[in-house]
């Protein structure tokens, strides 16, 4: 039986548009082991949230599986997902618009239980004190409620059935930042308590470095670079992964260390050939707009697709001035 709870292989979510194909995810893998959080980061458009959505299965994978608990989820009807679904629940990035306005806190947390046929009673006000909310807290609306206290209610809905993986969709980007660490911190205290395992989205590393047990930087569509957190933070070796670094202000890095990327995500409708950063690359060669890099090993912990992959930069550095861009 495999340890992992769950196994994301050579993933692909293609679709037409304007008769063209466009691969929004194009053939990524990963895994997630019970009580751990794996990170997908990216600029908007790299496909992370097509990959989430393939997860919970609100997109239709085109290829590829997505193992859950030691069940091929891809290709199951509706009936055939309804008891999976009570053990992968998600965290939307919007915490007003993914809340019922017209309903209570209480009926939002209940919803779910009264879905499967669970008694709701005590279970909202356990709900309501695992995430910091009083019970007094259940008899209001949304409308009457902070960002972070709404946020709070979309995680205990999310809880509401004791899941097993939670997905955590840019959990916190519509937060402000004084709010945003107290909702990290009380994931962090959950998956603790709880041992759910995270699937988190988010284009933010300070966040991903913060929950992260693995890492995986995609760009159009495409696993870039992929391992421990300590590896993808420690050795940023995909010169994507280093621009996104150097753009996380810190007090030991200088502006003249910041890797200020040029352009624009290309259309994942029509790809550069060859390596799919290279027209953005600060260190491009011939062969990287010819040649797609495989995801190759580069440590004990760590993989990258790169032809020419960066040794660890100095402590505190981004990397040397000559790296900069401007935009």
């Amino acid at each position: 039986m495999s340890r992992h709870l769950l196994e994301v292989r050579d993933l692909r979510v293609h679709y037409r548009r304007q008769h063209r194909k466009v691969k929004a995810v194009d053939g990524i893998s990963f895994t997630l082991a019970p009580g751990e959080t794996m990170g997908l980061v990216g600029e908007s458009g790299c496909g992370k949230s097509s990959t989430v959505r393939a997860v919970l299965r609100l997109l239709k994978p085109t290829s590829g599986t997505i193992t859950f608990e030691g069940t091929d989820l891809t290709h199951l009807s509706p009936k055939q997902l309804r008891p999976h679904r009570r053990q992968i629940q998600a965290v939307f990035q919007d915490p007003y618009g993914s809340l019922n306005p017209r309903m209570t806190v209480d009926q939002i947390i209940s919803q779910p239980l009264r879905i499967h046929g669970l008694e709701a009673r005590d279970r909202v006000d356990d709900l309501l004190d695992l995430v910091g909310l009083g019970s007094e807290h259940a008899r209001r609306f949304p409308r009457e409620l902070s960002g972070g206290q709404r946020q709070r209610v979309g995680i205990a809905r999310a809880l509401a059935l004791s899941p097993r993986l939670v997905v955590l969709d840019e959990p916190v980007s519509s937060l402000d930042v004084s709010i945003r660490a107290q909702i990290l911190n009380l994931l962090k205290e959950i998956q603790d308590r709880l041992g759910v395992a995270y699937l988190l989205v988010s284009h933010d590393l300070s966040v991903v470095r913060h929950l992260s047990d693995h890492v995986a930087v995609m760009y159009l569509g495409r696993t870039v670079q992929a391992g421990t957190r300590g590896a993808v933070f420690g050795r940023s070796a995909h010169p994507y992964t280093r621009s996104l670094l150097s753009a996380v202000p810190t007090v030991a890095r200088s502006r003249s260390e910041r890797i200020v990327l040029t352009g624009e995500v290309p259309d994942p409708a029509a790809p550069p050939p060859g390596c799919h950063f290279s027209p953005r690359c600060f260190q491009s060669a011939e062969a990287c707009f010819d040649l797609e890099p495989a995801l190759a090993n580069y440590s004990d912990s760590g993989r990258c697709a790169c032809h020419f992959p960066l040794p660890a930069p100095p402590l505190g550095s981004a990397g040397p001035d000559r790296h900069q861009r401007t935009i």
